[in-house]
């Protein structure tokens, strides 16, 4: 009786692998991902794989993400590292892009990323999508984090600054973004996914692809 049980056992698992393997097939070229021909990384990091997540504050599904993509990014290899790159769809976008950037200058984006999500989608202290920007109303907000809002509103109308959100508006277009959140792993392929779990997932073997290059 004991043996039929362990045999059962082991049966049912067997068939519980089958099946996880069933409903993870190994991700296909022009389907899971697209490949980007000549694409390397905006910022490439010597020696790392650098998965870069399109995003923006206002983008719900973004904010939607953001949970999930923290917690798959503290499981990565130490070979790879993910970036943020702010879209620049419209002048809603254009503006949190050019506040992500000025909080990486001053080195804030690690105490602000979540709570910049938390001010627009959920305590509404922030502009949200096709509300009106509000550079001045953002700069106030920032100045929580240890800078004056001056200096955060004149970094945010910096050269500096400019010329970032330009590269990253011509990064979006030269690898065809059509939407936010987007992720691409090392410059070479664009993952297209059916769900969040799906896009992570098909990063995850991405990386490992490009690892064994």
């Amino acid at each position: 009786m004991k043996n039929t049980l362990v045999a059962a056992l082991l049966l049912l698992a067997s068939i519980s692998a089958t099946s996880a393997q069933a409903q993870s097939p190994v991700p296909v070229a022009g389907k899971d991902y697209i490949e980007i021909p000549g694409g390397t990384p905006l910022v490439p990091v010597e020696g790392k794989i650098v998965i870069e997540e399109f995003f923006n504050y206002i983008c719900p599904a973004c904010n939607q993400l953001e949970p999930q993509l923290v917690a798959w990014t503290a499981q990565l290899p130490p070979y790879a590292k993910l970036q943020y790159v702010p879209a620049t769809f419209r002048e809603d976008f254009a503006i949190y892009a050019r506040a992500y950037y000025a909080a990486e200058a001053l080195n804030l984006v690690d105490k602000t990323h979540a709570a910049v999500f938390e001010a627009i989608h959920r305590s509404h202290q922030l502009p949200a999508e096709g509300q009106k920007p509000d550079p001045e109303r953002i700069a106030k907000f920032y100045a929580k984090y240890g800078v004056e809002e001056k200096d955060f509103l004149a970094m945010m109308k910096s050269f500096a600054v400019d010329a970032k959100v330009r590269r990253a508006s011509d990064y979006m277009k030269r690898v065809k973004l059509e939407g936010t959140p987007s992720l691409v792993v090392n410059g070479r392929y664009m993952v297209t996914g059916s769900s969040f779990t799906n896009m992570l997932d098909i990063a995850k073997y991405l990386v490992e692809k490009e690892h064994k290059q």
